[in-house]
């Protein structure tokens, strides 16, 4: 494919580093490396050079870029031998593309020992990014493909990058057509079921799992599990004055946080869909969601990748009710409330997480027939930041069997 590359002077993006010739980006970097090397000999710093993995970055636009090539800056103990990030141009012909190189360099103990890694950024048609990425990668090192977005803006692009990664990350809080974008994953999925694939949504309920699975880990409330006949989970809506439409059209409700938390509570409880489904509720705009089930005795709720033990099944009726909360002080699509309804022997017990419009904190509490045990306050401050749950994500080296795993019984509960 023939491609028209050249150094635009009249576009600039500083942040980018310098405008070059995609014919010259690897000169141009053993350039910049060997200024580093000078820098050492003379005592101004000492450069820690890794190389560990290939970051590539997809990007819809130059504000995206900007932002998470600041978040590198939070990146500084992850070993990336280069990050490349590519930005969409829907201006550009289908030839033309723009490159930028740099080295970036932040402190790791001091700011006398620094750790280096390089930064390629390609502006091009989207044609263009399909071809560009592989002859820009390192060799001999994994490639992590982090998608910003819907995949399903561009599922051809999205397929191609795929198929030259060895893992997949995207940020399905992040989908302006949630369900659309799930779908087109799941068809991907189950074409090619060996690329590896990793959601932040995941990493920001780990904490939720956490505190639903410490209920049961009390010899008290464990008998309450094989009872739990009810599941509730709430997520963040803005009020209707803050929905503004986007570009892609009215922003639908993204409950696919709350959706993960079910498919695991799904499997971990070893419930099954009943089969008649007309009671079952879906509604795509407000995500709202309700499922009939049947529900199977389990004798305790792991935390691990290995399927509990289904060998007994019973006829008893559950329930797995998702709904929004109107909020405007947390981040639409995360969680607010989970509450799981449970009845032993005549006994009820109510185990209920709750966030009550604190961004920062959410409540554990579990209320027993005759009384209400005292409340207990987590922080979750630090379970969304963007660079920490990228981080987790670049530590993962292979398939995360239990993301998947809850992902396909969420792609049962939406089929």
């Amino acid at each position: 494919m023939n491609m028209s590359s050249s150094a635009d002077s009249s576009l600039r993006l500083p942040w980018a580093g310098k405008n070059v010739n995609l014919n010259q980006v690897e000169k141009e970097l053993s350039f910049l490396w060997k200024m580093a090397a000078d820098n050492v000999r003379t005592s101004q710093n000492i450069n820690v050079r890794t190389s560990v993995l290939n970051l590539v970055i997809y990007t819809p636009d130059t504000e995206s870029a900007q932002h998470v090539s600041m978040l590198m800056r939070d990146l500084s103990s992850t070993h990336i031998a280069r990050i490349i990030i590519l930005i969409l141009d829907r201006s550009t012909s289908i030839s033309a593309l723009s490159t930028w190189v740099t080295i970036r360099s932040f402190p790791i103990i001091s700011d006398t020992m620094r750790h280096n890694f390089e930064q390629v950024t390609v502006l091009a048609s989207a044609t263009a990014l399909a071809t560009i990425m592989q002859p820009l990668l390192k060799p001999d090192l994994p490639v992590y493909l982090w998608w910003l977005g819907d995949p399903s803006n561009d599922v051809t692009l999205f397929h191609n990058l795929v198929e030259q990664s060895s893992r997949v990350i995207i940020d399905s809080a992040s989908f302006v057509h949630p369900e659309q974008s799930l779908h087109m994953l799941s068809a991907l999925l189950e074409a090619s079921p060996t690329w590896a694939l990793s959601d932040f949504n995941w990493g920001r309920i780990t904490l939720w799992r956490t505190l639903i699975a410490q209920f049961f880990d009390v010899a008290e409330y464990k008998p309450y599990l094989a009872g739990v006949e009810t599941i509730e989970i709430a997520h963040v809506v803005l009020p209707s004055a803050q929905r503004l439409p986007t570009s892609q059209g009215d922003v639908l409700a993204n409950p696919l946080c709350a959706l993960l938390l079910a498919g695991w509570l799904k499997t971990r409880l070893g419930w099954k869909l009943a089969t008649d489904t007309t009671r079952d509720q879906h509604d795509v705009h407000t995500g709202t969601h309700t499922w009939h089930m049947i529900r199977a005795t389990t004798d305790s709720l792991t935390r691990q990748t290995g399927p509990l033990n289904k060998t007994v099944h019973s006829t008893r009726r559950g329930t797995i009710h998702i709904h929004p909360q109107v909020s405007s002080d947390m981040q639409p699509g995360s969680l607010c409330l989970v509450r799981l309804i449970s009845h032993v022997e005549g006994k009820r017990a109510t185990f209920t997480i709750n966030r009550e419009d604190d961004p920062d904190h959410v409540s554990t509490s579990v209320e027993l027939a005759q009384e209400s045990r005292p409340q207990r306050t987590v922080s979750m401050a630090a379970i969304y930041k963007e660079s920490d749950l990228l981080h987790d994500e670049l530590e993962i080296t292979g398939h995360d069997y239990l993301y998947e795993e809850t992902l396909r019984e969420m792609f049962a509960l939406l089929d």
